[in-house]
């Protein structure tokens, strides 16, 4: 079952690009801070300080959850740095949401919104790269390319 659980979840990683992560923070960060500026004049200072904080808690939740995932699959799996990695990322992470939302009482609206702009950027991206077939090696590449 393990063994099963590691190809399925090994292929699935391997499907991404490596460097995926990498445009995704790179790109959300850019264009996160070239809105917060428009979201700073129409909706004022904590709207634009909301959307920033959800982007920056979103970009290190991802880093997190890639170096476990990292560690879960590499060939010997050491737990007690995973469970260190763990216990180190919710209450710090969770913690930090808590004081952003109930402490400083940044909008819970803006926050969501930047929470979710790295999704958005990703999802972005993968379509982009599908569409204009910089994965050739995909499957679903080749039907696109060959429909064109």
């Amino acid at each position: 079952m393990i063994e099963v659980r590691h190809s399925v979840a090994g292929a699935a990683i391997a499907a991404v690009d490596a460097g995926l992560l990498n445009r995704v923070r790179k790109t959300s960060i850019i264009l996160g801070l070239v809105m917060a500026a428009p979201l700073a004049t129409t909706f004022g200072l904590m709207a634009a300080a909301g959307w920033l904080a959800g982007i920056a808690w979103s970009l290190f939740n991802l880093a997190a959850l890639a170096s476990l995932v990292r560690m879960v699959m590499a060939d010997k799996t050491d737990r007690a740095a995973i469970t260190a990695v763990s216990a180190i990322k919710f209450p710090l992470l969770y913690g930090a949401g808590f004081v952003m939302l109930g402490v400083l009482k940044l909008p819970a609206l803006w926050w969501a919104a930047g929470f979710t702009w790295p999704l958005f950027v990703a999802v972005m991206k993968s379509l982009g790269r599908l569409y204009l077939g910089l994965d050739e090696g995909t499957r679903t590449a080749r039907t696109l390319n060959r429909s064109r």
